[in-house]
């Protein structure tokens, strides 16, 4: 039996795509029973390459070149980000894990984090001028 995942977080997004990329799938969650809000089960397995488009909602983990996305169906996969040729070019040979994640945050996926906006004390301020 794989990994067991709440419902609630089997994808969370935290980042949107920019460009496309090919990536690995490395498995995808099942649900363990027949209600939406039963846990899901990781099911892990090589099922081949995948091309992934841009503006997609993905959930980047936190480590490794590695997210998850909503594929075809509905059902939620686990990614590994394949670099193309220009990328392994820049990267090098022997680029270590931690470089290509780096890449695919910089290029690849755009972070939902914000850029945190004026307190409330300062708007308040602003309105009783």
């Amino acid at each position: 039996m794989g990994k067991r995942v709440d419902a609630r977080d089997v994808l969370d997004p935290n980042g949107r795509t920019r460009r496309p990329f090919r990536a690995r799938v490395l498995g995808h969650f099942r649900p363990t029973g027949a209600d939406p809000w039963d846990d899901y089960e990781y099911v892990s397995g090589d099922e081949g390459e995948m091309e992934v488009l841009p503006d997609l909602p993905v959930q980047v983990e936190p480590a490794g070149a590695q997210l998850r996305l909503r594929g075809k169906g509905g059902r939620v996969v686990r990614l590994v980000f394949v670099p193309g040729e220009r990328d392994r070019a820049s990267l090098g040979e022997d680029a270590p894990p931690s470089a290509v994640r780096r890449l695919l945050l910089a290029e690849y996926v755009a972070s939902f984090a914000e850029e945190a906006g004026v307190g409330a004390a300062a708007v308040i301020a602003r309105k009783l001028e």
